[in-house]
């Protein structure tokens, strides 16, 4: 048994054994080198009046400033106990230059607005995927963890394709530059 456990210990000590964590996980390059396609400008997202708008519309809505998406969900227990540090930011910067934008993956509408209203999340503009998780601009962007942060640049260019923290150095950088 000794010799059994010495061996398992020695192979994994000595493999090469990548242990990452999907919030660690690069972001595709592509997301700074080419504009969102069709394919994801086309995406429809519900609002919290019931009404529908696409992905598009929404950067278009925002062209000229900078746009701090964030992916959230009600039952994500990091975006809820990051709010407040997401709720500061948004009082710090300027708020002619930088709009908030926050897409839901919550499957329940009555969750999301609940959720909306008990943490206060009044400080940008909030939508809601009507597939959840899996939809074509998460998998463009390759959502595989929320909180996930991107932002997006006066003319619509992804500038920060991923940060999972506010507190990320590049988040305040980029909003301010």
């Amino acid at each position: 048994m000794k010799i059994q456990t010495l061996a398992i210990a020695l192979i994994v000590l000595f493999s090469r054994a990548d242990f990452s964590y999907a919030q660690d996980a690069l972001p595709p390059a592509y997301l700074t080198t080419q504009a969102f396609p069709d394919s994801v400008l086309n995406l429809s997202l519900l609002t919290r009046d019931n009404g529908k708008t696409t992905f598009g519309k929404i950067i278009e809505a925002h062209r000229g400033k900078k746009v701090f998406v964030d992916f959230w969900a009600s039952w994500c227990r990091d975006c809820i106990v990051g709010y407040p540090k997401l709720e500061a930011l948004i009082k710090d910067v300027d708020s002619t230059k930088v709009d908030f934008i926050f897409i839901s993956v919550d499957k329940d509408e009555t969750k999301w607005l609940n959720a909306i209203e008990k943490f206060n999340m009044k400080g940008g503009a909030h939508f809601r995927s009507e597939t959840a998780w899996k939809n074509t601009l998460t998998n463009y962007i390759v959502l595989d963890w929320i909180p996930r942060y991107l932002i997006i640049d006066e003319s619509g260019k992804v500038v920060l394709p991923k940060a999972v923290k506010v507190e990320h150095p590049d988040v305040l950088k980029k909003l301010t530059e």
